[in-house]
């Protein structure tokens, strides 16, 4: 199977010349975790730009100094297990189509995984690819608090438990952006200096006001966000079942459970990647 068969062709993208904050309004509009960054005015792609990017540098406001420029891309007729490679060895979510430099589409994990592994007729269960080690997080912790955690462990989504230690949920970094805000905030620069030959001794000040945007979460506990109707595998289920549960409810991840119901592991998209042969 090619690209061109599940690429999306209609793309969101940011431009160059243009600020952090236009780009960041974009996400955050679009509920996506990162765009292409292309040449105003063309379809020529410079880079990319992910929420990564605006956490790790929120005082950044040029967008061509934020946006990362080594951007991995394939072109329509690349085969699916070679991007699959390029996802596992780069480490990426997406990855920019692109012919003669110019932007075509974009493909992410998640497309690979809902558009073709789950039409794959395998017996192949997840068990090997499932990991155990597991970031879980209480239903009363405040968004602040799990959007740290998800940043420190690398997870994008964690389980919720309740007060009695049971599976209750799950929680994406999309859900947190879904109910974050951009929040203005100005600082003021003052350099003093006396004004020479003034016999009073007035002081004159030059003031700078810099503005900048950043994401804020609200005052929010996580059960207020979560997803609650959560889909779960067995580690005897299948590879193309798992993928086919990720692609009907349009999730990245699910826990993995055993017959009592109890979490024993997480299935990520990127790690049926692996399947692929």
């Amino acid at each position: 199977m090619k690209i061109e068969e599940i690429m999306t062709g209609d793309v969101v993208y940011a431009e160059v010349p243009g600020s952090a904050a236009e780009a960041l309004e974009l996400v955050i509009k679009k509920n996506l975790s990162g765009v292409p960054v292309v040449k105003r005015g063309t379809k020529e792609l410079i880079g990319i730009v992910t929420r990564n990017d605006f956490s790790r540098r929120p005082e950044e406001t040029q967008l061509a100094l934020l946006m990362t420029r080594d951007v991995a891309m394939i072109t329509p007729e690349t085969d699916i297990k070679e991007a699959a490679k390029i996802f596992l060895e780069r480490r990426f979510r997406r990855l920019p189509v692109v012919k003669n430099s110019e932007l075509l589409g974009i493909v992410t994990v998640s497309d690979v995984i809902w558009r073709a592994v789950a039409k794959m007729q395998t017996e192949e269960t997840i068990e090997k690819y499932m990991s155990k080690n597991i970031t879980a997080i209480w239903e009363g912790t405040p968004l602040k608090v799990a959007y740290e955690l998800m940043r420190l462990s690398g997870a994008r989504a964690l389980p919720v438990l309740n007060s009695e230690g049971s599976l209750c949920g799950i929680v994406a970094d999309t859900d947190l952006l879904k109910v974050a805000q951009l929040t203005e905030s100005t600082l003021k620069s003052e350099m003093s200096a006396g004004s020479e030959g003034d016999k009073w001794g007035w002081d004159s000040k030059n003031v700078i006001y810099i503005t900048k945007k950043r994401l804020e979460l609200p005052e929010m506990a996580v059960k207020d966000v979560m997803i609650k109707n959560v889909v779960s595998a067995t580690k005897k289920t299948s590879v193309s079942e798992c993928a086919k549960k990720m692609a009907k409810m349009k999730v990245e991840q699910v826990p993995v459970i055993d017959a009592e119901g109890n979490i024993i592991g997480m299935i990520r998209d990127v790690d049926l990647l692996k399947a692929i042969g």
